[in-house]
């Protein structure tokens, strides 16, 4: 298992973006959290990240170390909610898909996904491992890069270089059309999907919002979902597999 990570980055957006006040509190209970894991006082440190959460604040690392203190109390849904957590503020985050494979270990469902074509997959790893913002960054890039070589090409009177600008312009102009139909496509994907994870020991799946309905499956802690539609205190649901049903709202919760 991954160790939890210093949270500097946290620490530092709450010294430049926050008052000395208003960022004192919060950062001192993150400091105190971290310590408190080192300690093995794992009760401490998660109801200590809590509170920073719960004080407005955020950050992958705060969310990957909240993960590792539940894993350590054996509370795997709460751990992998907070590892999925951090993934979606990182995607990139290696040590967050790391433990959160090692906390899905520990869980009871074991529900195959939906085969798919080698080019789906690529496609879906795209624009879920890399983050929107990293997507803009990219697409600004190739922008620029664009850019200079139309610059050489209107400037420059050698013919060779003339040549080799207008090859690296359409490269830069494929490769940017391309990193933008992604960036939509990321952005699309964080903002639009509402996934879940199961937080009850057991619970069991409706064939329609009510609770005198059949029951077609029942779910274990941990197991995470897509909530297609909400109705009167429940959720439409759907598994990795396709499978699809009616849970209870306060069931599961929504990453």
């Amino acid at each position: 298992m991954k160790p939890i990570r210093p949270i500097l980055l946290f620490l530092l957006t709450l010294s430049i973006f926050q008052t000395p006040l208003s960022a004192q509190e919060p950062l001192q209970r993150a400091q105190l959290a971290d310590s408190a894991y080192r300690i093995a006082d794992y009760e401490q440190a998660a109801e200590l990240y809590e509170e920073v959460l719960a004080s407005g604040f955020a950050s992958p690392d705060l969310y990957y170390n909240l993960g590792n203190t539940y894993y350590r109390l054996d509370r795997f849904g709460l751990a992998i909610l907070n590892y999925e957590r951090a993934l979606r503020l990182s995607p990139s985050m290696s040590d967050a898909r790391d433990n959160l494979a090692l906390a899905n270990s520990h869980t009871v469902d074991r529900i195959a996904e939906l085969p798919r074509l080698f080019v789906v997959n690529w496609y879906i790893a795209l624009i879920t491992r890399i983050s929107p913002s990293s997507w803009r960054v990219v697409t600004l890039l190739f922008f620029i890069l664009g850019l200079a070589a139309v610059i050489v090409i209107t400037l420059s009177r050698n013919v060779t270089l003339r040549k080799s600008a207008l090859a690296v312009a359409i490269a830069a102009a494929v490769l940017f059309l391309l990193s933008l139909l992604l960036m939509f496509a990321s952005t699309s994907h964080f903002n639009a999907r509402a996934e879940a994870i199961v937080m009850e020991p057991s619970v069991t799946v409706k064939s329609s919002p009510e609770h005198q309905s059949a029951d077609k499956l029942i779910l274990h802690e941990g197991t995470k979902v897509t909530i297609s539609e909400s109705l009167s205190g429940w959720h439409k649901i759907t598994l990795s597999d396709g499978t699809s049903g009616w849970c209870e709202a306060n069931s599961i919760e929504q990453i």
